[in-house]
């Protein structure tokens, strides 16, 4: 069952890295700070239909319900991250970008288009790093004990 969920909360990371339209803004981190609200209220949904699991199933105890849901609520929060930190980047340079923009229009001007062609690949660079992250996190939380 571990290798299962950690295949699945693997491609699920991989999924919400590679698959979503990045964008920066006031809207987009309301957004990350909602489904962080969110995660607490699956925590607290989960939690309970595990003791109620152990309760009705024999051979499920309340060690394998806690083991249980430390791993899910580490991986849901593990999940939420990653897109956290894609956001952030994406944030944090366009934040630079536009402060060049504004205050720094000579230099701007100069470094705009060799950052305009780099952009692409850094962040395909980021997405690929985060992959690779997802992939030791996950192992950590559902492999490793």
């Amino acid at each position: 069952m571990e290798i299962v969920a950690f295949l699945f909360f693997l491609s699920v990371a991989v999924y919400f890295i590679w698959s979503s339209q990045i964008s920066y803004g006031k809207k987009t981190l309301a957004g990350i700070g909602k489904a962080f609200i969110g995660i607490f209220i699956a925590f607290v949904v989960i939690g309970f239909v595990l003791k109620g699991l152990s309760a009705i199933i024999p051979g499920f105890t309340r060690n394998d319900a806690r083991h249980l849901m430390q791993g899910l609520g580490a991986s849901l929060v593990f999940i939420w991250g990653m897109r956290f930190i894609l956001v952030a980047l994406c944030n944090i340079f366009g934040n630079i970008m536009d402060f060049h923009k504004k205050y720094n229009k000579d230099n701007y001007n100069r470094f705009s288009p060799v950052t305009n062609k780099l952009a692409l690949g850094l962040f395909i660079f980021s997405k690929v790093v985060l992959s690779l992250g997802s992939i030791v996190i996950c192992y950590g939380i559902w492999l490793a004990h």
